[in-house]
């Protein structure tokens, strides 16, 4: 876990969090999903759908690994992206790029699979965002 999370930020770090900072406050309070109220139409929806609110959210793709890679290959919006939060709207494959250095093993017993795609929402229009994972999918 040393390796992946580091024992200090180095500048460039630290220069990172700042980037996220700064859209923090927007990224999550827009539609954060841990303020959804009990009987709130969409409630039952996250609870069954999702393990926890936060600012991105992540799916699976039908297929491997090869088919993920082609669903980021195609996106034209949205960018590929190892470190989430910044403005811009980003997408990562953990397995290959964040979590690489955990044995497959464990990444699978995390929920950390092959066709594993996280995407971090940032400030574009969400017509754009869905437009362009509607086409990157088919």
């Amino acid at each position: 876990m040393r390796t992946i999370l580091g024992t200090m930020c180095d500048p460039h770090t630290g220069w990172l969090l700042m980037c996220s900072l700064e859209t923090l406050k927007l990224r999550m309070t827009v539609w954060y999903l841990g303020f959804l109220p009990e009987g709130h139409p969409d409630r039952p929806v996250f609870e069954r759908q999702c393990k926890g609110p936060g600012s991105t959210f992540s799916f699976e793709v039908t297929g491997g690994e090869a088919e993920a890679f082609a669903v980021l290959d195609r996106l034209k919006v949205i960018k590929l992206a190892v470190s989430l939060g910044g403005t811009e709207t980003l997408a990562s494959h953990p397995a290959a790029m964040t979590h690489s250095d955990i044995p497959e093993e464990e990444r699978l017993r995390l929920g950390i699979t092959p066709t594993l795609i996280c995407i971090s929402v940032g400030i574009e229009d969400p017509d754009d965002l869905i437009e362009d994972l509607n086409q990157a999918l088919a």
